[in-house]
């Protein structure tokens, strides 16, 4: 089991963060876990939205600072 950091920066879903997201999902495996630092408010809910739609389980979304920390744990 690893686990993968997304730094998306200042990245919004409308700016490509939501295919950069699919992208890391896909190449992770079974049991991995993928942490998402995202600082746009729109992908708070779009990503675990996203994460659900491919099988995967979003488990925490965090509010820290000027970001939030969404973690997901990709599907067996």
């Amino acid at each position: 089991m690893t686990e993968h950091t997304l730094d998306a920066g200042t990245l919004g879903c409308g700016d490509g963060l939501a295919a950069w997201f699919r992208q890391q999902l896909r190449g992770a495996s079974p049991g991995d876990t993928l942490r998402c630092i995202v600082r746009d408010p729109s992908a708070r809910e779009e990503l675990p939205a996203l994460a659900r739609l491919m099988g995967h389980t979003c488990t925490s979304i965090e509010a820290i600072d000027d970001h939030f920390l969404i973690t997901v744990e990709i599907a067996k």
